[in-house]
């Protein structure tokens, strides 16, 4: 398990919580579950509504699309942001390559701590906001 404050670090280096304080942070992380999954493990499938927010700690997974296209994620990286707020079925597979260590956070949960900390919700938004701008290839 890694700890609250390496968690602090690890986060404080995602763009979306750059400009969240330490307290924020410390706030999310507790709001959030830790998850290990073992080489192979399925996160989620093209079948499952997801309604959380998962953020690599360490390890990688693949995600393969419809297309069956194939990304890798490491550390620092999320996904589930599309639908963390308002739940659907996402259109990819996600399985551990290496034993990963994944926090987790509900859309509830994600919700509450947006509330007490405003830097999380802006830094969400924002994040948000430039995914679309990337996967539309244009700036709106």
């Amino acid at each position: 398990m890694v700890g609250t404050f390496e968690k602090v670090l690890i986060l404080k280096n995602i763009s979306m919580f750059e400009n969240a304080s330490e307290t924020a942070l410390s706030d999310f992380i507790m709001a959030s579950e830790e998850k290990i999954y073992k080489p192979g493990d399925e996160i989620i499938n093209n079948a499952m509504e997801n309604h959380y927010l998962f953020i690599i700690l360490s390890g990688s997974i693949q995600r393969i699309d419809s297309d069956n296209e194939i990304a890798e994620l490491g550390p620092r990286q999320f996904f589930g942001e599309t639908t963390v707020l308002c739940p659907a079925v996402i259109p990819y597979q996600i399985t551990a390559n290496e034993q990963t260590t994944i926090l987790r956070i509900s859309g509830n949960m994600l919700y509450q701590v947006m509330a007490l900390h405003p830097s999380i919700a802006k830094g969400f938004i924002g994040e948000l906001s430039k995914r679309l701008r990337q996967r539309s290839g244009k700036n709106i």
